[in-house]
Order: C-alpha cells, then sequence, then structure tokens
C-alpha cells in the first residue's frame, strides 16, 4: 500500500482524534467540514496506514493512588544482545514502568515510573529494578509538579 501524503482534512482529523480518541466520523464530520462517510474513510486510511497506532484512553494517576512519578536514568553493564534481552524483558514485566526510550549521551535508557508513595518507590528501585544484573546504574528524579503532560504530538511536520 503506497501511503499518501496528509492534507488539511487528514492533519484536522488526527489533531481532533489525538485530544479526544472516541470521536467517531458522525462527531468528526462537523468540525472537520466533511461528510461522516468521507471521515470514515479517512479514519481508516489513517488507521491502515500507520499514523494512528491504536486508541486508548488515559487514566489520571492520582485517581489510581499513584501519587509518586519519576524518571530513573539507567545505565547498562555492557551491549551484548544478551543484556539488552534481559533489560528488555524486565521493563516489560513490571507494571511501574510506562515508558522506556533509548538515549544518546552517557545513559542508555530513560524510564517513567509510577508508584503509589515514595515507600513503594523505594522498594521498587531496591527490589525490582536494582537486583537486575545488567543494570551498572540508576539515576532517579521524582516529579514534584507536571507543568505540561500531553499524549499529542505536534502536526507542523507532516
Amino acid at each position: 500500500m503506497t501511503e499518501r501524503s496528509l492534507d488539511s482534512f487528514d492533519r484536522r482529523i488526527l489533531m481532533l482524534v489525538q485530544e479526544k480518541g472516541e470521536l467517531g466520523p458522525t462527531e468528526l464530520s462537523p468540525l472537520v467540514h466533511l461528510s461522516s462517510s468521507q471521515c470514515s474513510r479517512r479514519l481508516q486510511r489513517l488507521k491502515d496506514e500507520g499514523y494512528i497506532q491504536k486508541v486508548v484512553s488515559v487514566l489520571d494517576p492520582e485517581r489510581l493512588n499513584l501519587n509518586v512519578s519519576a524518571y530513573v536514568v539507567v545505565k547498562l553493564r555492557s551491549h551484548t544482545p544478551e543484556d539488552e534481552k534481559n533489560f528488555r524483558a524486565l521493563v516489560a514485566k513490571l507494571p511501574e514502568i510506562t515508558s522506556c526510550d533509548y538515549l544518546t549521551g552517557d545513559a542508555d535508557f530513560m524510564l517513567r515510573v509510577f508508584t503509589r508513595d515514595l515507600k513503594s518507590y523505594h522498594q521498587f528501585i531496591t527490589s525490582k529494578l536494582l537486583p537486575a544484573a545488567e543494570i551498572e546504574t540508576a539515576r532517579s528524579s521524582i516529579v514534584t509538579a507536571s507543568l505540561k503532560n500531553t499524549t499529542a504530538l505536534p502536526l507542523d511536520f507532516c
């Protein structure tokens, strides 16, 4: 399947659905100034072409009693395939880790972690993360307040 370039209608649809994923073709129609059937076809094409990976609900951590959020910068002992495989498996099995990104520079990964409180965060670090043989160092920064927290991506570059 060949990808088409995004026109202004596609970008408007993407902007709206990344802010409100529950919008369907009927709700999009008056906002985009296209018929419901055109919105439906465009939504399906945007999904098929991979612009829309999935539709999810964003939950409120505080309502779920997840009061501590932290970023953890991890450096691996080595970059052997085995160490990286073990680290990927560790990240996949720990629900406290909500994102893990490869980094450039001195560190290897940036983790986003949510826990109930500082005690449970300490337990997570000392009993789940640091015992992993492939981890050389882990540095934490606790989030004290969020200035901006969005999943919306800028659409000025497509």
